[in-house]
């Protein structure tokens, strides 16, 4: 159930600009290593809590949620690495690296793929799945590459403070906040908005 819950966190922190803000620290690396998979928005710890709270409020107690929410943190682990190539029949049910290395690929074709924690069933049932076919690029589709700590928290904060400073109504400022990060507000006042999300 855990796992389940993890999808959803994580396909939101992609899809959801002010969740984005933190989790794109996570995704701001041009290299696939173990520290990548320790590489966290300073908040980013507040969402996980906020997420996984619909599970205590179905009744599991916090302990064992708790224990699940980090029993796939710590599987997420070794998935950071480019040393592990294709797993086999693994590859069916389980988040492998090869499916992680997917995720976060700048590539187009790679894109929103491979939420999953420990399964890799969830992206396939939601339709969010994607193979490792081609050599993957690493980063942000916006050019950023930084080591500085500071940098790498605050990245996505400027441009989002222009933005919400810029909102023109209460809708465009919800959109700011709370639509896909690449949200335009539309050109010719029409209400259909651009909405591709990019790690």
């Amino acid at each position: 159930m855990a796992d389940f819950f993890y999808y959803w966190e994580h396909r939101l922190a992609h899809e959801i600009r002010l969740l984005w803000t933190q989790h794109a620290v996570h995704h701001s690396s041009r290299h696939m290593n173990i520290t990548v998979g320790v590489r966290f928005g300073a908040l980013e710890g507040l969402w996980s809590m906020i997420a996984f709270l619909p599970m205590v409020l179905m009744g599991f107690p916090p302990a064992l949620v708790l224990f699940g929410a980090l029993a796939v943190l710590a599987y997420q682990t070794w998935i950071h690495t480019e040393l592990i190539g294709k797993l086999g029949p693994l590859e069916w049910v389980l988040h492998t690296p090869s499916h992680h290395r997917v995720h976060h690929g700048c590539n187009e074709q790679y894109l929103d793929k491979n939420y999953g924690g420990v399964l890799i069933i969830w992206d396939r049932i939601f339709g969010t799945f994607a193979e490792e076919r081609e050599a993957v690029r690493y980063g942000l589709v916006r050019d950023f590459d930084s080591v500085n700590p500071l940098k790498v928290w605050f990245s996505e904060l400027p441009g989002l403070f222009r933005d919400v400073r810029q909102a023109r109504s209460r809708h465009e400022l919800w959109m700011r906040l709370f639509g896909p990060p690449t949200w335009k507000p539309p050109a010719t006042g029409s209400e259909s908005p651009e909405v591709s999300v990019t790690p």
